[in-house]
């Protein structure tokens, strides 16, 4: 059929008033962004097919459920959080928190993944129980000194602008998910005696001395409670970030799988339950391209019994693993916990991530969760690691009038959080064959259903929606995301 009569067709079936018929509420980004989340003209179910409209077809069926999901959102960093802190005056750093965590001015990010101590996105080393000197270069420990009972221990650090933060923005959106992740013990706990995930000379990688299991389980178990105690929620630990990377510039450990296992089998484990935590724990959080490390600790009786499923990284493998996974692990749950952003992607990032989003939550992830929040022009401030990783927001220092700007990542996102809750539910919708559109449908507790859409191709697409016998048709520009919101009834 002729493009002119696709769109004829469209609008006529998208305009006609039926009387009781489901409205549709649209909003659309472009790869411009010269529409960035913008509500488009209201849609309305027919009750059949317009006559000679033959545009491929979206069928979203609410009566197949899948996974529940947790929420979409990154990380607070040490960064994030210095930069609003300290280099937003109150009116910017309250524009920037309702751009972030409201739902009518924002997009309502509902996940937060919070380093413990430092990662590569902080201003200086640090822990929460040091015996060295913090410096934006390491933090190692004297031969010899440590603190199995953590007489040293202090959230002080986090008290002085991540937790306030964090409390801002559970005030804006209550329903946030707060999910906490090791980047590396106190450098005395480690086989090298530093915060380094491996020495920078010799490569050779850092690990846990199995002396300081229960030292570093009392340290996550005190760092959950703290959080507690500080007003914020803790819902989910993962035992260790990036288990298998040992970098030699920032914060890391290299835990191996039976490593891992012992851990939380006979530490964390028994830590948690001694003080009544009911936090999720995480295993691995670490890449698609190798399951066989959860699924070893998954295996083992003890851990995985503790364990409540799987975090995922994108940066190797593929989200297609996360299905089999699933399937041979039904009981337990996935999560993907982090995925950058970056200078070093070229072309449509919107189309890039937005389809990575789509591809991982039809693979049964209950999160997608980018990495930073925040970061500045010069995608820092950071000790180490990635230099390019870019923020949902840049917080540009050289405009300090203007400062915040709203990046990519932050519509990819945004085209699902604003419009979903935690809780809501996957939903089964099909993948029109021979076409470059790619789809998830979920329902809202409220019955609500969303459908998260791209035109991944180069010119634009007409399509149809049907549900519960019914369809609506429009057309999404190319490389671009729509949502589509309706009531199931």
């Amino acid at each position: 059929m002729p493009r002119c009569t696709i769109l004829a067709a469209c609008l006529a079936l998208s305009t006609l008033n039926f009387a009781g018929a489901q409205s549709v509420s649209v909003y659309q980004t472009t790869p411009d962004l010269l529409e960035a989340l913008s509500q488009r003209q209201t849609l309305r179910f027919a009750a059949k097919d317009i006559e000679g409209l033959n545009a491929p077809l979206i069928t979203v069926d609410d009566s197949k459920r899948f996974q529940e999901i947790d929420g979409f959102g990154a990380s607070l960093t040490d960064s994030a959080a210095w930069l609003i802190a300290k280099k937003l005056n109150v009116e910017q750093a309250d524009a920037a928190f309702q751009k972030l965590f409201g739902r009518r001015d924002g997009i309502a990010v509902s996940f937060l993944r919070q380093p413990i101590g430092s990662s590569d996105l902080a201003v200086t080393f640090y822990s929460y129980d040091d015996l060295c000197q913090q410096t934006d270069k390491a933090c190692t420990t004297a031969a010899g000194a440590s603190d199995p009972e953590l007489a040293h221990y202090s959230l002080a650090h986090d008290q002085e602008y991540i937790l306030p933060l964090l409390k801002k923005a559970l005030a804006i959106n209550p329903a946030i998910r707060v999910m906490l992740t090791p980047w590396s013990p106190p450098g005395w706990m480690k086989t090298s005696g530093s915060m380094l995930g491996s020495n920078p000379e010799t490569k050779v990688a850092s690990s846990l001395r199995p002396e300081f299991y229960p030292a570093l389980a009392k340290y996550l178990v005190k760092t959950v409670e703290g959080y507690q105690a500080g007003g914020v929620p803790v819902f989910a630990l993962s035992v260790e970030n990036e288990p298998l990377y040992a970098p030699p510039t920032y914060s890391g450990m290299q835990m191996l799988a039976e490593e891992q296992a012992a851990f939380l089998s006979d530490a964390l484990g028994p830590a948690m339950a001694v003080a009544g935590l009911k936090t999720k724990v995480m295993v691995y959080d670490h890449n698609w391209d190798r399951p066989d490390y959860p699924r070893a600790v998954l295996k083992n009786p003890k851990a995985g019994a503790l364990a409540a499923g799987t975090a995922w990284h994108h940066y190797a493998g593929d989200p297609a693993v996360m299905t089999p996974f699933h399937d041979e692990f039904p009981e337990k749950d996935q999560w993907v916990t982090e995925s950058s952003g970056g200078a070093w992607q070229k072309g449509n990032v919107l189309t890039q991530e937005a389809a990575e989003l789509i591809a991982v939550t039809r693979n049964w992830a209950k999160s997608y969760v980018l990495w930073a929040l925040a970061t500045d022009q010069d995608f820092g401030p950071h000790v180490g690691g990635c230099d390019k990783c870019r923020g949902l927001i840049t917080i540009d220092l050289s405009k300090p009038g203007n400062p915040v700007k709203l990046e990519p990542d932050y519509y990819v996102l945004g085209h699902a959080s604003k419009f979903l809750v935690p809780g809501a539910v996957r939903i089964a919708s099909d993948e029109p064959p021979n076409t470059q559109l790619k789809d998830v449908a979920f329902s809202n507790p409220d019955g609500t259903i969303v459908l998260y859409a791209l035109n991944a191709g180069t010119g634009s697409q007409a399509l149809r929606i049907g549900f519960q016998g019914k369809t609506v048709a429009t057309i999404v520009p190319a490389g671009s995301v729509a949502t589509f919101v309706w009531k199931s009834k």
